[in-house]
Formats: structure tokens, sequence, C-alpha cells
């Protein structure tokens, strides 16, 4: 039963281990996977993907499940009297999922690469837009900082998942020659064995009790509260046998995002919060985001 993310749980442990024998060489990972893997999938998946008035309405769907998660965990976060800089931490951790990466790799692993094409919509035109406007928004104001929106504005523009995406469209426009669809389509496998690795690498289990009913509670809403809520929404209104239904409430589920701990870091929010949400989101995904997957099936 758990073959699909029995491969997912080993790239975890390879990057812990080889952290604890070696070094962590996660930054060096993670910016191959943004500047090479995760453009490569983009080209591939997009490229034969017809763009249609659907895709825009997916975007808005996905973008209005990262709000109104983003608006239950301010709402939560008030109720439990939080200080500003807590509050803005609990939100960020409770609300923005690491649908790049993880989210990918479970998509993937589960339903294969021809369904990846929706988490990288999820990503892109969700969480990623998202977290580097109106996430930042947040960090700044929990850290008392002035929001620089030009930041902002360039982190958007120079994204290379995003450019790769513009590139994409236009390419459409012509016949891109097979060995270059070949190539990106190896290049983009190897996203989910060194994001996973990456990952693993990253995994900090000294501060797994700092904060812990917080972390909690964020983790509840992130992981379980708000997928059940979409779940039983996608019962209702869409078939919950349609595959991308399932990829939507898979994404929807995912662990707090590392992107977006490390710019709540970088911002001056809580960090040892924000690194143990990241830490037992993702261990405990290898067991909820297979539940759902599950249930689903």
């Amino acid at each position: 039963m758990l073959d699909p993310v029995l491969p997912i749980a080993l790239y975890l442990g390879f990057g812990y281990i080889f952290k604890i024998l070696f070094k962590d060489n996660s930054k060096e990972l993670v910016e191959f996977v943004i500047y090479f893997s995760l453009p490569a999938i983009v080209f591939a998946k997009i490229y034969p993907l017809e763009l249609t008035y659907e895709t825009l309405e997916l975007v808005f769907m996905f973008n209005t499940f990262i709000l109104l998660n983003l608006l239950l965990a301010f709402i939560i976060g008030r109720f439990l009297k939080l200080d500003k800089k807590t509050l803005a931490t609990f939100v960020i951790i409770a609300t923005f999922g690491n649908t790049s990466f993880i989210g990918l790799s479970y998509i993937d692993s589960f339903y294969g690469q021809d369904y990846v094409v929706y988490a990288l919509i999820y990503d892109l035109f969700g969480s990623f837009l998202l977290l580097v406007t109106l996430g930042m928004v947040i960090i700044n104001w929990g850290s008392g900082q002035h929001v620089n929106f030009k930041s902002i504005f360039k982190s958007v523009l120079y994204f290379p998942p995003i450019i790769m995406f513009f590139i994409t469209v236009f390419a459409k426009l012509v016949e891109v020659p097979t060995f270059l669809i070949n190539t990106t389509e190896t290049l983009g496998s190897t996203l989910v064995p060194i994001a996973m690795i990456a990952i693993g690498m990253k995994l900090e289990l000294k501060n797994i009790f700092y904060k812990l009913k917080i972390t909690s509670i964020a983790i509840l809403i992130k992981m379980l509260i708000v997928p059940i809520l979409v779940l039983i929404a996608f019962s209702i209104f869409y078939n919950l046998d349609d595959t991308w239904s399932k990829t939507t409430i898979l994404e929807v589920a995912m662990p707090p995002m590392t992107m977006a701990v490390v710019l709540a870091i970088k911002g001056g929010l809580d960090e040892r919060l924000a690194i143990n949400a990241l830490v037992i989101g993702v261990l405990l995904s290898l067991l909820s985001v297979t539940g759902f997957y599950y249930y689903l099936a």
C-alpha cells in the first residue's frame, strides 16, 4: 500500500543521513532544482498543454483555497491571542503549503507525471505568487519592517520557473525539436529525488518540542482541516473520481512550505517555530497525504 510514498521517505532519509555523515548541501541542491529541474518540468508539461479559459478558472479556484486558508489561520491565531511576531509566523506556516518540492513529488509518485501539470499551476500561480506578494506583506508586518513592493515584484519577475512559463507560452507558437522535449522531460525527472534529498538535509529534530501546541494547531489547519473542507466542497460541486480533483486536494494537504519558512526566517519571524513546523509537517505528510490518497482512491 505504501509503495508510492516509500521512495519519498527513503530520499528524505538519504538526505538526513548524508548531512550527518558529511555536510548539508541542501542550498546547492535547492538552487539546482529552482534553476534547472523546475523550469524543465514547467516546459515539459506546459508545452503540450492547451491553455484555455478552464486553466484560468483553476488558477482562480486555487487562489481562493489559499486565501480562505489564510483567513482561517488568522482568525484562529487571533483567538489564541498570539503576539504579532508569532501570529505572522503562525499564519505563514498554516497557509502556504509545499506544493512545489514535496507536492510535485507526491503527485508524481501517486498519479504519474501526466498530472503534475495541475500541481505546477497550483504552485506557480497560487502558492508562489501569493507567498511573494501577500505572504511578504504578512512577514514584514510581523517583524515590523517596511513592505518593499519593488523587491516583491522583482522576486516574481525573476523566478526561473515563472520565466520558463512565459518562454513556453511563446514556444507553443512554433514546433520545438524532439530532442529538446526529451531533454526537459529527463531533466524534470530529477526534481523528485533531488528536492526530497534537499528537504532531508534541512530536517532538524533538536527543536521538535518548541512551541509544540502552536505548531500542532498550525499543522492541523494546513494538513487536515482545510483539505477536509475542500474535499467536502469538491464532493458537492465536482466529481471526486476526476484525477485533477484528487491532485488538487492533495496539493491543499501539503505540509508547510520550505520557501515560506526561509522567507519567514529571513524576515525576522520566529525561526524555531517555522523550522519546527516544517520538520513535523514533512514527517507527518508521509502518513496524512498517503491517507488522503487512499481515501480518494
